[in-house]
């Protein structure tokens, strides 16, 4: 992947990720700050995404762990876990959130 199509698809998938956090309709804070997306809950807790353009990799970070995320078909995988940037998203949220949570991105 060239790193045109890699920024033109990170940063649509930055979009998704957070209006899909957003149709959550819960008490937390979305904030978008160039390659950042950070989520919060109410009690502090944060979710950190940012695309690495040098790497051609998607970051997730919290308090949880790091994850490294590479294209793989039409999702994000983890390159230790396998498991999709939206799955891990959604598991740290209904963690936190104490219901469960399905993000449609």
């Amino acid at each position: 992947m060239t790193e045109t199509e890699f920024i033109e698809i990170a940063e649509a998938t930055l979009e998704r990720l957070q209006a899909a956090v957003e149709a959550l309709d819960d008490d937390l804070d979305v904030d978008r700050q160039g390659n950042v997306l950070t989520i919060e809950t109410d009690d502090g807790f944060q979710i950190v995404i940012n695309k690495q353009t040098p790497t051609r990799q998607i970051w997730l970070a919290s308090l949880k762990g790091g994850h490294h995320y590479e294209r793989q078909g039409d999702e994000w995988v983890d390159t230790c876990t396998r498991q999709t940037l939206s799955q891990a998203l959604a598991a740290l949220l209904t963690q936190k959130l104490g219901r469960p949570v399905k993000l449609s991105c």
